[in-house]
């Protein structure tokens, strides 16, 4: 992607959002009246089913605030039947554009043809679908679609595609009431199609960045309350720090961190690397790039080139190594890095702990593809079908890479660009699961009378003796889960009712006699708790309690397998001490101007400052002994 192509970008998707919104409220109120009862709207059957329907989605959104909240003035921070529309048109707006943006890229990377958006109402698929169906294109009296044919084939291809995307190109819930208008949609499609934008489609990254462009209203928004005093919400968390990293950045972190990682384990196994041998350049790479680094440092203290003009790489024999480690910086590998790396590549288990739209997943999948086909050299297995494309391919996706955020909308987001990646690299990859979720359990408003919960707190005394005022405790921490994210402890809380249900059993034991000759401990088997088997039994009752309150079909994505249901992925994901590498760029937020910072500050007193700090705690926890944590920090840590 140009830099010229990067700002038209940033400037077309903020100027598409306003005009959807304003495009879709208008249509919303054309289409259902809603200022007026329903029936004196004057509407026809199929108009009155649509607006009821709306209305009972707005209703169920409203009995689901927080009991704070309803009881809010009007003045207050009460969220309106009003906003919850506007909420189902913003739905509707993004659901459209990342369906047409997510085409567009398929279509330039030749996973998607005939081309329908890519040239729009000229593309070569409608063109040919004009001519099929000369009928559907002509507008005849009394008929509603303006797009002359155009919306029907698009509506067409969106049900194609949502055999392998049902969460992006299947129902949409409640964004399905709100009508796009014909000239709307021709003007998102003619916008995307823009000479301007050419590059933005040969690039991975273009979704994230769509991603952040759409949120900067709301961030700039939300730095104007705080600018005036206001303090961030915990919903509004994810919008106030969801920042797209650059790419050099994530190439620059990855490489030095997966990269060594990977010489470690060269070094275990007594292989030389790619990267170091003669074979793919004269003294290998890394040599190579060290030398041209210094040579090109000298051209820019002479003024021999720009500053801003970035070092020349090569490719060699067809191989693109010199990218993989344009960013690498030589350093020594520790012994103990050597002992603790990894037995092969397939082993490695890389997190990010706020995911985002996948960035980081997504560069480090390339390298990972790599890395495989390397490994399979070494081995000299390079025929064999556990090394082929489909199978690296789909063991990246099931295996190695993990993510959690805050927001649902990104991690389907990092969803999609991982499968457009695998698709790219092994059109026949079919992964039977993906390790992302977003944290969004929803159990604060959960009723206490949940059959579920009720459940759960039965069980759990009955096979642990733990009282359901301590199983509630827990509940209560996991409904963190939606504004903390990785930073939730869930293991901490599991501990936490596990040590005060000791505490309630040895206050309730019998005295003992003491030893004459200091014989005075106490014997574990006289106490009816064993904590290890209480928490393991715990957890297990919490993952089928998390299993009946979510699905599996977060991601959005047809899988091959049975995907965890949301609840059980998320506890499985922020176990401690289980990662090879925790990599990512955290969030920047002072915890001061937090309206709820209490959780952070008590379970991460050493970063509770700022929430990129309470990361880097995180980090270190997440990761297994000898496992690495690389985030990126603010300049002034």
């Amino acid at each position: 992607m140009t830099p010229d192509a990067k700002r038209q970008l940033s400037t077309t998707i903020r100027a598409l959002r306003a005009r959807l919104l304003e495009d879709l409220h208008a249509a919303t109120d054309s289409a259902y009246r809603l200022s007026v009862r329903a029936q004196d709207a004057g509407l026809s059957e199929a108009a009155r089913a649509r607006r009821a329907r709306l209305e009972v989605w707005i209703d169920e959104q409203l009995r689901a605030l927080p009991g704070s909240e309803k009881k809010s003035d009007k003045k207050g921070a009460s969220r309106t039947a009003e906003a919850h529309r506007r909420d189902a048109e913003k739905q509707a707006a993004y659901t459209l554009l990342n369906r047409l943006v997510i085409l567009r890229l398929m279509e330039a990377s030749g996973l998607r043809s005939p081309k329908v958006v890519t040239g729009g109402w000229e593309s070569p698929a409608y063109t040919a679908f004009r001519e099929l169906a000369p009928a559907l294109v002509r507008r005849s009296p009394g008929t509603d679609d303006e797009t002359e044919g155009f919306a029907f084939l698009l509506q067409l291809v969106f049900e194609d595609l949502a055999t392998d995307l049902p969460g992006l190109y299947g129902p949409a819930g409640v964004a399905d009431l709100i009508a796009v208008p014909a000239a709307t949609l021709r003007h998102v499609v003619d916008a995307l199609d823009d000479e301007g934008l050419a590059s933005c489609w040969q690039d991975d990254m273009t979704l994230g960045w769509v991603y952040q462009y759409w949120n900067d209203p709301e961030r700039e928004a939300l730095d104007a309350k705080l600018n005036s005093g206001g303090k961030v919400e915990p919903h509004e968390i994810a919008q106030k720090t969801q920042m797209f990293t650059e790419r050099y950045m994530v190439d620059w972190l990855l490489q030095n961190s997966l990269g060594p990682m990977w010489l470690a384990m060269c070094r275990k196994h007594g292989w030389t690397p790619l990267c170091e041998r003669a074979e793919c350049e004269s003294d290998g790479t890394l040599v190579a790039l060290e030398a041209r680094r210094v040579e090109w440092r000298a051209k820019r203290e002479a003024g021999e080139v720009e500053l801003t003009e970035l070092m020349p790489l090569y490719s060699h024999n067809g191989e693109d190594m010199e990218r993989r480690w344009a960013y690498y910086v030589p350093q020594p590998i520790p012994d103990d890095a050597v002992t603790h790396a990894p037995e092969t590549v397939r082993e490695l288990k890389i997190l990010d702990p706020a995911v985002g739209s996948g960035h980081f997943l997504v560069v480090a999948f390339e390298l990972l593809f790599a890395l495989y086909q390397e490994e399979a050299k070494h081995l000299g297995q390079e025929g064999d079908e556990r090394w082929g494309d489909r199978a690296i391919v789909e063991c990246i996706l099931e295996q190695n890479l993990h993510g959690i955020d805050l927001d649902p909308r990104a991690v389907q987001i990092a969803a999609a660009a991982l499968w457009l990646k695998g698709k790219l690299a092994c059109r026949e990859a079919e992964p039977r699961r993906m390790n992302l979720v977003a944290s969004n359990l929803r159990l604060g408003s959960l009723p206490d009378d949940d059959p579920a919960l009720v459940e759960l707190r039965r069980e759990v005394e009955r096979e642990t003796g733990i009282p359901a005022k301590l199983t509630d405790q827990i509940v209560h921490a996991l409904a963190g889960a939606d504004h903390l994210g990785s930073l939730l402890k869930v293991e901490a809380a599991v501990d936490d009712a596990i040590r005060a249900q000791e505490e309630i059993v040895l206050a309730a034991a019998p005295p003992q006699q003491l030893g004459l000759y200091g014989d005075n401990q106490k014997v574990q088997s006289a106490l009816d708790f064993e904590a290890n088997a209480a928490k393991r039994s715990l957890l297990a009752r919490l993952e089928a309690f998390l299993a009946k309150r979510s699905a599996g079909d977060d991601l959005g994505l047809r899988l091959r397998g049975e995907q965890l249901a949301l609840g059980i992925r998320f506890l499985r994901l922020v176990q401690e001490g289980q990662y090879d590498l925790v990599v990512g760029n955290p969030p920047y937020q002072g915890t001061s101007k937090m309206a709820d910072a209490s959780y952070v500050q008590k379970r991460y007193a050493r970063g509770k400052a700022d929430l990129f700090a309470v990361f880097l705690e995180r980090g270190l926890q997440l990761v297994r002994r000898g496992g690495v944590s690389a985030l990126l920090t603010m300049r002034n840590l």
